[in-house]
């Protein structure tokens, strides 16, 4: 797959031998399986060409019990590329929080989002120590955000779209694992996945408040740009219109929480600039969403 990546800091493996995926390098590195998934069912390196239309969630717009059957295979052969299978995975609900939950034995199988019970439901963050199992997050712009305790055997994942990166959800994650597991920031291994870049992600006025509001003007003049902008009928809109980096966001995030800086891989793939390959929101390409999976296993 020809990959747009916005720097040469490539931090990703690119796997095509069954359904593709991209895998973090520092995780593989840990024996940590982990993935992020594209739109394809195969992809055919030599000739460039991939068959399209991977399904991991049911959409809104569809039947839940003719599409469910199809989700929950592909979902299986996801994570049985990684050694795992669906019996052993917990998914998070994609609602735009920063609610952590810890996964129990009682959390594990195929289950959709909506019928999750109550207690259960309106997270976006994942823990667990549980040994081999896999936590799954979804998206089309919003990065995943890896977390791993070699010293632990302890693992996080968190969908940080802007509400739950403005509620510092990674930072909620490692706080929880320093509770429930006895985690120390310093020993993680974390990593920012594919998402919205920069330069696609623009933003009205009020969310760069909200987040001057409860970071502090001078941590938002960090992360949000001017770029110049245009009204529907052509003209420009005098001063142009924030953008949001959500990668920088959450890296400086991550650091405050206590992660080195080492230990933070971050992302230069766009899920807009490269919506051939992944599905996309803002790109109008949202006919399903991308799996993020890691597994509790390491080598280390």
């Amino acid at each position: 797959m020809k990959i747009r990546y916005s720097n040469q800091n490539i931090i990703f493996n690119t796997h095509t031998d069954q359904i593709p995926y991209l895998s973090v390098k520092m995780l593989d590195d840990l024996g940590v399986p982990n993935l992020y998934s594209t739109r394809f069912q195969s992809f055919d390196e030599q000739r460039n060409e991939g068959k399209e239309g991977l399904r991991v969630v049911v959409m809104k717009h569809e039947d839940a019990a003719e599409a469910a059957p199809v989700v929950f295979k592909n979902r299986d052969a996801l994570a049985r590329q990684l050694g795992s299978s669906i019996k052993q995975e917990a998914i998070t609900d994609q609602m735009h929080t920063n609610h952590v939950y810890v996964v129990t034995d009682e959390d594990l199988g195929p289950i959709l989002r909506t019928e999750k019970p109550a207690h259960r439901r309106n997270i976006d963050g994942l823990i667990t120590n549980l040994p081999d199992v896999h936590l799954t997050a979804f998206g089309g712009d919003c990065p995943p955000i890896y977390i791993a305790d070699p010293v632990k055997h302890a693992i996080g994942l968190v969908h940080a779209g802007w509400k739950g990166t403005l509620g510092k959800i990674p930072a909620k994650a490692i706080e929880r694992m320093t509770t429930q597991f006895g985690s120390d920031p310093r020993d993680l291994y974390t990593a920012i996945g594919p998402g919205i870049c920069i330069d696609c992600y623009e933003m009205g006025d009020e969310v760069y408040e909200q987040f001057s509001d409860q970071w502090g003007r001078e941590s938002a003049d960090q992360i949000f740009r001017r770029y110049p902008a245009f009204a529907e009928d052509g003209k420009e809109i005098p001063g142009g219109k924030y953008h949001l980096d959500l990668r920088e966001a959450n890296r400086m995030t991550l650091l405050e929480a206590g992660v080195k800086e080492d230990h933070i891989a971050v992302s230069n793939v766009c899920t807009m600039c490269n919506a051939d390959i992944f599905y996309s929101y803002r790109a109008h390409r949202m006919e399903n969403e991308q799996a993020a999976m890691i597994v509790n296993r390491f080598n280390v």
